[in-house]
């Protein structure tokens, strides 16, 4: 998207939000961020190599057409007729004779795949940590807004009530400027809880790694 002006003469309460996020995610959506996606393919090529360094364990015929099918059945690997040699000539490999080499190097793959494993489950739990986290802080953030809301309803009340005293003569102006302080406190107040459920918000968006639907 090309840059464009960025309207900024709204009020955080135009803003709204769903309130679906209270029954929860599905832990698959972690799989958008790009540290545990990072870390499922390197998983996925971590596995593959066990599979190659595995294959490499047997021996292996280059098909030619003097050859043929029957050089792959398991049942002729070790029992290949002597005439075969002649026709195979250099295509026949023996990957047998560096047994030790290619144990080695199957042991280590597997050890990567393992390691590959681990970091893997560390991500998803550190992606499924800052989930929750991100929940947890929106619905008590929401809580502590019901109040805050509560209250600078009440005190928004008591300054009209402290105006009408002061109309009627049966309060100083004193009066009515403390309640518009209170108000405008509890009103600041409200604001920056407000605030800080978007900046909640924003954390789990980012945390889910763009968005959750």
């Amino acid at each position: 998207m090309l840059p464009r002006s960025i309207r900024r003469d709204g009020n955080l309460t135009d803003i709204h939000f769903s309130d679906s996020l209270e029954t929860g995610l599905p832990v698959g959506l972690l799989n958008r961020r790009p540290d545990v996606r990072a870390a499922e393919m390197a998983l996925v090529s971590a596995n593959a190599q066990v599979g190659i360094s595995q294959a490499n364990m047997y021996p292996a015929l280059n098909l030619t057409a003097g050859t043929g099918f029957e050089t792959l059945k398991a049942s002729n690997w070790f029992n290949i007729p002597g005439s075969l040699f002649g026709i195979a000539g250099a295509t026949l490999i023996q990957p047998v004779l560096q047994g030790r080499q290619l144990k080695t190097q199957l042991e280590i793959s597997r050890q990567q795949r393992e390691q590959a494993v681990i970091r893997f489950r560390q991500a998803v739990l550190t992606a499924a940590t800052e989930v929750t986290d991100a929940l947890v802080r929106i619905n008590k953030l929401k809580e502590q807004e019901g109040f805050a809301q509560q209250r600078a309803d009440t005190l928004s009340a008591a300054v009209n009530n402290a105006q009408l005293l002061f109309k009627n003569d049966m309060a100083n102006y004193l009066e009515v400027i403390t309640a518009q302080q209170t108000a405008l406190d509890a009103q600041l107040s409200l604001a920056f809880l407000q605030n800080q459920e978007l900046n909640a918000r924003v954390e789990l968006y980012r945390s889910l790694g763009g968005g959750w639907k």
